[in-house]
């Protein structure tokens, strides 16, 4: 039994199920945000959990496909009262104490059922303990094995700001994706304009990161599955709107399958290696010169939609995997 950890919402996760249809293997999909499951015990050997009125020994699985959360709140048969809080707790503070001392305690019930799931089954791809993945410590270790990285800075000063020029900014972690009723909010790479920090108010903001632009010849898109190397050219200068960021003009410019270098492979398969990820997204940018320049690693990144453009096939790889 393959046991797949992933959210309703994730189209990916659908696609590769219909490999696993094809191919005949039986599989369980649980989901962390809308729980289709009800955990019913954990202990060392065993996690019980009802699916659709059976009872099933997760651990008993013999592959886990780490894609995203896979258990959540919802998992359990639980629910707190905001009245019952009322009633135990008088000041709105103490309440929130509350909440943030049952987030903890879940914290320690999740971590503790994915350690067992990664220790007890056999065969995993993505890990739990390793969805996050640091930035920074990414480009350190990229630039250890020989990658050329960006020029980057954390900075908090307007001042500091001022002195440098020709920058970008990301987000440290993960970029804003909320999608609202009447709005979208989306975070992208954003060139450092005059006029932006001319609209920074105070003299201290959030620390930050930036980067010197990098003049692009093109931007590479890389999906790394326990060794095999899928590469997709994305010709994003063809477009002044996509030339910082593509993802702003996404299904309106080129992408084709590309060949990259062995040495670029190499530093590749290391990275990953070092870094102990056996699956994940990673972002190059080849600039006008033609040096290739690591940008981050994301190790639940999107691949269905370059699988598409440059007839890769990865959700039947991975479900051979599987």
């Amino acid at each position: 039994m393959i046991l797949i950890l992933s959210r309703s919402d994730d189209g990916s996760t659908n696609r590769i199920i219909d490999w696993l249809f094809l191919y005949e293997k039986k599989y369980i999909r649980i989901n962390g945000n809308k729980a289709n499951y009800q955990v019913k015990k954990i202990n060392n050997k065993e996690i019980i959990i009802s699916f659709y009125g059976k009872e099933i020994n997760i651990l008993e699985a013999s592959t886990v496909w780490y894609r995203r959360n896979g258990f959540g709140h919802s998992s359990f048969e639980y629910s707190l009262s905001k009245n019952l809080l009322k009633k135990v707790f008088k000041r709105e503070i103490d309440q929130f104490y509350v909440y943030d001392q049952i987030k903890d305690e879940f914290k320690v019930i999740f971590e503790y059922i994915n350690f067992l799931i990664e220790n007890k089954i056999p065969n995993q791809l993505g890990s739990f303990f390793k969805r996050d993945i640091n930035k920074l410590v990414t480009l350190y270790q990229a630039e250890k094995l020989g990658f050329r990285i960006p020029t980057s800075f954390i900075i908090h000063k307007k001042e500091t700001l001022l002195k440098e020029n020709k920058l970008i900014t990301k987000a440290l972690k993960d970029g804003v994706y909320l999608m609202g009723k009447d709005y979208d909010y989306y975070s992208y790479t954003e060139r450092v304009t005059e006029n932006a920090i001319e609209n920074i108010y105070e003299d201290s903001f959030l620390p930050s990161l930036f980067q010197k632009e990098v003049k692009k010849k093109y931007e590479l898109r890389v999906f790394y599955l326990k060794g095999e190397i899928f590469s997709t050219v994305i010709f994003s200068q063809q477009k002044k709107t996509a030339s910082v960021d593509f993802r702003r003009e996404g299904h309106s410019i080129r992408y084709l399958p590309f060949s990259l270098p062995e040495e670029i492979k190499y530093k590749i398969n290391m990275l990953m290696e070092t870094l102990n990820h056996n699956i994940g997204a990673i972002d190059l940018i080849v600039d006008t010169d033609d040096n290739y320049i690591f940008l981050e690693i994301n190790p639940g990144g999107q691949f269905s939609y370059y699988s598409d453009m440059c007839n890769f096939f990865i959700e039947k790889k991975i479900a051979e995997i599987l």
